[in-house]
């Protein structure tokens, strides 16, 4: 059975401003110069996460990863109760990708998506199938009424009872023979989180437990997130009361549009999200796709036989790719170099004094900073965009914008004496923060180098900490 590709970093990432005061958190991993690969993740409101990255094999694909509308790292988030859903609909996401796939340069990509993310792939092929190497489409669905009733109008309730009826419990009784979609509407933009809220969590729960074969309570632990619950909640129940924007049958009906783009549906026989019959059906009328339909397997993406489907596809679509995205080796060498990320920065700075690693990116130079772990008293080693002022490094202790310092920055509070790696250049310095009009003009040549710090100062309350390094 193959299984998940190794952990890895992304060695790019960033936030697309896509409209309607929207910005899409994205990544990319693996190789610079492989093979493109959108990974389309489900809900919708689920969001992408790190296990993802890994149903691709690094050395073949550059994998791109984002957060659709309104959840994941992507803002606003749909946990905040003002949050404009009018123009967060499949269309909107079709669009965004269109922006995100020419803002990354690529010219084709491959579509991979799981349960939702398997009808935004089929809008989006269907709309710009010339964009579109291949499909690979799991825990299939269309988005039709009659898949929405099964989930949501009592027909896998027939198999998960108990968890139905944690379902029904925010429902008033004398409603739990309607439409419970839009009783579900009326309970989730209520203002006071005393209903809101665990509204959202019964219906991010009902997924939760149904979603494997053998419901696993971490499973259900992170679908019982409050934040993440009222993300995903609000979203779904939004797509779903409005049959996804779709015309009836239209993926359906629009397969033909798909005619020579290879596809492969990886189907859970025992599916009661998103029922194999959509896999079945949508088989039938897709040219040339190819149907696996694993027979002691439910809906997640993870469980064995699916797996081992998944990445048998990916690893087949990638198998004789030689870098022909159009960049020679060398710029494809570049490329790696500037988009390192965590310890492989850390550990190529390190093996070639610099050589690579230094230059980031174009004009962004960085630096190795060892601290000692407050916790643990171990060396930690981060790679970290630097400023030289007056024959002493400068960094920032930004972590994006977040609200709390960075690890770094808290080890070196606790013992200044840090390692410091430029080049080829190894020495001990003393770690102290900048203030006043110091921390004003330090800032102002840092942010010149990296304007994002200036975004990431106005994401957050703290002032952050401009860092000198004063040679021992």
């Amino acid at each position: 059975m193959l299984g998940l590709y190794p952990e890895l970093d992304p060695y790019d990432h960033g936030m697309l401003p896509v409209g309607d005061g929207n910005t899409l958190y994205w990544e990319e991993c693996g190789n610079p110069g492989g093979k493109p690969v959108a990974f389309l993740h489900g809900g919708p409101g689920g969001g992408a996460s790190a296990r993802h990255r890994r149903l691709f094999d690094p050395e073949r694909y550059r994998i791109v990863l984002f957060d659709q509308r309104g959840c994941g790292r992507s803002t606003p988030h749909c946990s905040e109760p003002d949050v404009d859903l009018s123009v967060n609909t499949t269309w909107h996401l079709v669009s965004d990708m269109e922006q995100l796939r020419e803002d990354r340069g690529i010219d084709r990509w491959q579509l991979f998506g799981g349960s939702w993310g398997s009808v935004l792939a089929l809008a989006y092929a269907e709309t710009h199938p010339e964009r579109v190497t291949e499909l690979v489409l799991r825990g299939v669905a269309t988005l039709r009424l009659k898949e929405v009733q099964w989930l949501f109008g009592g027909g896998a309730a027939c198999m998960f009872p108990e968890a139905w009826s944690r379902f029904l419990a925010p429902v008033p009784y004398a409603r739990r023979g309607g439409d419970l979609l839009e009783v579900y509407h009326e309970l989730l933009n209520h203002p006071d989180p005393n209903v809101h809220g665990p509204a959202a969590l019964a219906w991010s729960r009902w997924e939760g437990e149904t979603v494997k074969f053998t419901p696993q309570e971490e499973v259900v632990a992170a679908f019982a997130e409050p934040e993440f619950a009222l993300a995903i909640a609000r979203i779904e129940n939004h797509y779903f009361r409005h049959g996804g924007w779709l015309a009836p049958d239209q993926l359906i009906r629009g397969a033909g549009k798909l005619s020579g783009i290879p596809c492969v549906l990886v189907q859970g026989r025992y599916d009661v999200v998103t029922p194999a019959t959509t896999a079945w059906e949508l088989a039938q009328v897709l040219p040339g796709a190819e149907l696996k339909m694993i027979g002691d397997a439910g809906h997640a993406f993870d469980e064995p036989g699916t797996l081992h489907e998944l990445i048998s596809a990916t690893d087949r679509f990638a198998a004789g790719w030689e870098g022909r995205s159009g960049l020679s080796s060398a710029e494809v060498e570049r490329k790696e170099i500037r988009m390192l990320f965590g310890d492989e920065h850390v550990r190529r700075y390190e093996e070639t004094d610099g050589q690579v690693g230094h230059d980031w990116q174009e004009g962004v130079p960085t630096l190795v900073l060892t601290t000692k772990g407050r916790k643990t008293g171990q060396d930690r080693k981060f790679a970290l965009i630097y400023q030289d002022d007056d024959g002493n490094p400068v960094i920032v202790a930004s972590k994006g914008g977040a609200e709390n310092h960075p690890g770094w920055y808290l080890n070196l509070q606790e013992n200044p004496e840090v390692g410091v790696q430029v080049w080829a250049d190894k020495f001990t310095a003393r770690a102290r923060t900048a203030t006043g009009e110091e921390r004003a003009r330090l800032w102002e040549k840092l942010a010149a180098v990296w304007p994002a710090y200036n975004d990431y100062q106005k994401k957050t309350d703290r002032e952050i900490p401009v860092v000198v390094l004063e040679r021992v």
